[in-house]
């Protein structure tokens, strides 16, 4: 017991230790953000039509000054959905960076040799290994989603609730476990991997949804629905997480598809990761 808790407390350390810094920049984004929105008031862009045709307060032709102040305000957006984006984006990567190469790369270099020698078995090794990576990674986020409830000034705006910290946690606790599974296979990059997973996941989802839309009606419908009944258990679960967490709210039920769902993707993804590392362990070292 005590060498199972040294392995994830050290790993815990390292992981902290490699990721300090990218943790630290996507803070200060979620930060800024949250001061940001409190700092300028973001419904007053509803002056502006669609077409970009600025209205005057009387809905006549707008004054210079009105003019400015669009403009400025249509610039406040823009900085805000580029703090958004980085935010959102720099959580994503972190999670994903998170176990980094540990696996492939020390195959790559010999490393694993090194704890090929050791007594205990290398998926055992490993997998507490992770266990740590993963500690660490919600420890992260978690701070991550209560900063919104930290910074945000008393009585001014409602800070997202339990329902957006356990949304994001979830999140990166898949991400985790999608690029240690593909690390765990032997393959290189598995961040970039993970990402683009990811990334392709939500077009997918979009897609899903267009062809639902358009096919309700034709011949495609039936196609639509089979690739529509399989393709949740294949792409990121992320509309299935947000299916989930809003059973938080006092008036919504509890999504039981959801969670089962979210389950599936995760012991998926370990089972992978697993079975990549019993090959591994077969032959260490890549002839």
């Amino acid at each position: 017991m005590n060498g199972t808790m040294n392995i994830i407390k050290a790993s815990v350390l390292n992981a902290l230790r490699r990721r300090w810094k990218l943790a630290l920049v996507v803070f200060l984004f979620g930060v800024g953000l949250v001061i940001f929105t409190h700092a300028y008031d973001m419904t007053a862009l509803e002056n502006v039509r669609i077409s970009g045709t600025p209205v005057g307060a009387d809905g006549g032709e707008p004054t210079p000054e009105e003019v400015e102040a669009m403009a400025r305000r249509a610039g406040m957006f823009v900085l805000f959905a580029l703090l958004m984006s980085a935010f959102a984006f720099g959580t994503m990567l972190l999670a994903f960076l998170m176990p980094g190469g540990m696996v492939a790369n020390e195959r790559r270099s010999g490393a694993i040799m090194l704890w090929a020698q050791h007594p205990m078995p290398l998926r055992s090794f490993y997998l507490r290994r992770y266990a740590g990576v993963q500690v660490a990674t919600v420890a992260a986020l978690a701070i991550f989603g209560l900063t919104w409830a930290v910074v945000v000034p008393p009585g001014t705006r409602p800070a997202p609730g339990l329902g957006g910290v356990v949304s994001l946690c979830l999140t990166g606790v898949l991400a985790c476990a999608i690029s240690f599974a593909i690390t765990a296979l032997g393959i290189r990059r598995a961040a970039l991997i993970g990402v683009l997973y990811f990334m392709l996941s939500g077009t997918l989802a979009g897609v899903q949804v267009t062809s639902y839309e358009m096919g309700r009606n034709s011949e495609t419908w039936s196609a639509a629905e089979s690739v529509g009944a399989v393709l949740p258990f294949l792409i990121f679960p992320s509309g299935v997480i947000d299916d989930l967490v809003a059973g938080f709210g006092a008036a919504a039920a509890w999504d039981w598809g959801a969670t089962g769902l979210v389950l599936y993707h995760f012991a998926l993804w370990t089972g992978i990761a697993w079975l990549g590392l019993l090959r591994i362990e077969k032959r260490p070292l890549k002839l």
